[in-house]
């Protein structure tokens, strides 16, 4: 499986945080864009710094932590 993610999070795994938080007004409109060019730019900085050989790990992490919240999040609709 090709990996999709720059930054830490997956397209889909951002969508997913644009979905659980609800802002008014005009931030919503750009609270997606917000959450991407953090993870895309900003975490991406990171991960540079980050050994490659840590960074499957940290995937794992990150994806059974996003995992968690998306079953709490369906459990609580």
């Amino acid at each position: 499986m090709e990996d999709t993610r720059k930054g830490f999070l997956t397209p889909e795994q951002e969508q997913m945080i644009d979905g659980l938080i609800e802002l008014s007004g005009w931030y919503e409109a750009f609270d997606g864009l917000a959450i991407r060019l953090a993870d895309n730019k900003g975490l991406e900085q990171l991960k540079k710094k980050i050994s490659p050989e840590v960074l499957p790990t940290i995937y794992e992490v990150i994806d059974q932590i996003m995992d968690s919240i998306s079953s709490i999040h369906a459990d609580g609709e």
